[in-house]
């Protein structure tokens, strides 16, 4: 077996790694490897010749995490095709004299592939704007150059396959789920008069790419369905790493569009891929637009306080036919905390001290439970204290999580479990905390995160993900509207809906401000203005820009700095 098929089987599994092993051969039958930049690297190892996935015989920050899609049919069908673009002040910005339409610019998007055949990804004359495709899942052609596996189609093959009967014989690449699709029509579609519809950042050009689905083993440790829609974090980093290729081979700017998010990690942007994707915003001519996901009236998070010796009883409700579910628990130094359990049956599992580096697994003898329980008294990339508890086949009903507390100076600590779309519907802590619900790489600081809004009600999103970050930063960054959006579909929902339809949620508001990102790109490199502009700037153009009218505090765990209004910030831009 080679390395390309070795990433895509079952039987081999990836572990992120930020140091090359001297011995690393990739004629290995146990391993195979796949730089992602600098030292950063990933490890695809033979399964039957290594230890089993858990936070002691790994590091955590070396085990992938699970990211989901961010948007989701709306519920509505309001008549307003353009307001978003409007209220965020981008139409303005399109028309003359500035004319800022993306043009230049490369928005480039990691999520479930691009519908390459809809007219809103091409120009006038029939061509395509898609500058190039990865499909991640497709092993038919040639991989991208230093990238082990997919496929990779240029715009040649593409407009070759727009004129042939059967383009897929050409490009055989397709966007089942439609998430992909819709936000890059969102971010960057082309005008359809019939439809009354374009998109942000119109004349980019664009590049996509298709992660390949979640492997079943990694879903069966965070306790995934295995037909829940899941991405690993390799692959998104890997993504991103060909996508900068992309800038630095066609010396243009580049806007990257990350329309999904994970419940693992610190909420302080310390994983490897939210580092990774800070780096990028940091790096001149290159921009990372971020959702902070749909979880804050989920009732998923737990933010508790204890003194020196006392406990704290978490309660949660677990509904039925729950397969199971993870928990994170994260503290800062010197505080120690340790747990221990009480069933809805009353069984109780006194409190397992806290060691370093140690694991243990309790299984309930009135009930067909099993709860493992990895304590990292000192998490390699954050430094804090995790305590990582898989919760395998509850059963329904109050479960207790009783928190102990040792050698205690702030005593504040959070949990946090799977997101909703892996949940039973009808499990949630009972006394939840809805602030610092944000997902992760939103809290990382290179990159632009993004809440939502409705702009129909004019109020918040009431699923938008809230912060601060655990170590108390500014995030969201902004919010744009999310509800109710206008824009392409794939498949069956687009010939019932004449090729268009709605969707909800913060990847939503994300591609909207990607756009905006685009056009200040196109104003500042572009056309000379700010030829030195990054990530980190244009964030900041864009928050001073932002609408802060409302009778609140900024910055707000929910608005961040506000409204996005990129008409504002070139307002603000000519009078400085």
């Amino acid at each position: 077996m080679n390395c390309r098929e070795k990433i895509l089987s079952e039987d081999y599994m990836s572990i992120l790694l930020d140091y090359v092993l001297e011995e690393a051969d990739q004629e290995d039958e146990a391993f195979c490897y796949q730089q992602v930049d600098g030292t950063l690297g990933i490890y695809y190892l033979d399964r039957s010749a290594v230890l089993p996935l858990s936070p002691v015989n790994y590091l955590y920050r070396y085990l992938p995490q699970l990211f989901c899609l961010g948007a989701f049919p709306a519920a509505g069908s309001r008549t307003f095709r353009t307001e978003p673009l409007e209220g965020s002040g981008i139409l303005a910005q399109q028309r003359p004299p500035l004319e800022l339409t993306g043009r230049r610019v490369v928005m480039a998007f990691i999520d479930t592939g691009i519908s390459y055949e809809n007219p809103v990804f091409r120009y006038s004359d029939g061509s395509s704007r898609i500058l190039a495709i990865w499909d991640q899942t497709d092993q038919s052609g040639q991989s991208p150059e230093g990238f082990l596996y997919g496929t990779e189609y240029g715009m040649e093959e593409i407009n070759e396959a727009l004129e042939n009967e059967n383009p897929l014989e050409i490009v055989n690449h397709t966007d089942e789920n439609g998430h992909g699709t819709f936000l890059a029509g969102v971010a960057c579609g082309s005008y359809n008069e019939q439809q009354d519809f374009i998109g942000s950042a119109p004349e980019s050009v664009i590049a996509m790419v298709k992660l390949k689905p979640a492997k079943r083993y990694l879903k069966e440790y965070y306790l995934v369905e295995n037909d829940e829609i899941a991405f690993q974090e390799n692959d998104i980093m890997l993504a991103a790493a060909y996508l900068r290729s992309l800038r630095i081979k066609y010396d243009m700017p580049l806007v990257i569009v990350l329309g999904l998010g994970s419940a693992n990690g610190d909420r302080a942007g310390g994983t490897p891929g939210a580092r990774f994707l800070s780096d990028l915003g940091k790096y001149i001519g290159e921009c990372v637009v971020v959702p902070t996901g749909n979880e804050s009236n989920e009732r998923l998070h737990y933010q508790g306080k204890i003194l020196e010796d006392e406990t704290d009883d978490v309660e949660i409700q677990v509904g039925e036919n729950a397969r199971g579910f993870v928990l994170e628990l994260w503290a800062n130094s010197p505080d120690i905390f340790s747990v221990g359990f009480t069933s809805p049956l009353g069984e109780n599992i006194q409190r397992i001290p806290s060691r370093k580096g140690t694991s243990e697994r309790v299984s309930f003898l009135l009930e067909n439970t099993v709860i493992e329980v990895f304590y990292k008294l000192v998490e390699f990339g954050s430094g804090k204290e995790l305590i990582f508890m898989r919760v395998i086949n509850p059963t329904p009903g109050i479960w207790t999580i009783k928190v102990y507390g040792s050698n205690i100076l702030n005593g504040e600590f959070n949990i946090w479990t799977n997101l909703r779309q892996y949940m039973v519907n009808d499990t949630y802590f009972l006394k939840p905390n809805p602030d610092t619900t944000l997902t992760v790489p939103s809290s990382a600081t290179g990159v632009i995160s993004v809440g939502g809004y409705d702009n129909f009600a004019n109020s918040i999103y009431s699923k938008s993900g809230r912060g601060f970050t655990i170590d108390d930063r500014v995030k969201p960054d902004m919010v744009a509207p999310a509800v109710n959006v206008f824009g392409p579909s794939v498949g069956r929902e687009a010939i019932l809906q004449g090729g268009f339809t709605r969707k909800t949620g913060t990847s939503v508001s994300t591609a909207l401000v990607a756009g905006c990102c685009a056009q200040m790109f196109q104003w500042g490199m572009v056309n000379g203005n700010d030829p030195y502009m990054n990530g980190i700037s244009v964030k900041n153009y864009l928050i001073r820009g932002a609408r802060r009218g409302r009778n609140i505090d900024y910055p707000n765990r929910q608005w961040g700095y506000g409204e996005v209004d990129v008409f504002n910030s070139f307002l603000i831009l000519t009078r400085s």
